[in-house]
């Protein structure tokens, strides 16, 4: 069989596993994300917008810099959960990927539950 340089075959690289570390921020209610949110790490991302919501708090602060990626489900994930909270309750993201709010924009304009802080 043949196979092009670079393309599958013995010198190809093994794929990269996908990992999203879940951590909570020390000054406030929240967390912190680190790696990526995609197909791979989406139960991790779920249970951890789940337990932040628990916490009961009036603002849930969610540090995103150092996410490299969040594909569109991990989106919807956030602002399902947004949608979710009870009257008062807000979600301020720190420095998130450039792609998630334009996503959000796109797909949930107007969602003021969720605030993009730079």
């Amino acid at each position: 069989m043949d196979v092009a340089p670079g393309v599958g075959g013995p010198s190809a690289a093994p794929p990269r596993e996908a990992v999203l570390q879940i951590d909570p921020l020390p000054d406030s209610s929240g967390l912190g994300a680190i790696g990526e949110i995609s197909m791979n790490t989406r139960t991790v991302w779920q249970q951890a917008l789940q337990q932040l919501v628990e916490r009961g708090t009036d603002v849930h602060h969610v540090d995103l810099s150092r996410v490299r990626f969040v594909d569109v489900a991990g989106v919807t994930d956030l602002a399902v959960t947004a949608q979710r909270l009870p009257e008062g309750q807000r979600i301020v993201l720190h420095r998130p990927p450039a792609q998630l709010p334009r996503i959000l924009e796109l797909f949930w304009p107007g969602l003021t539950v969720i605030e993009v802080a730079a």
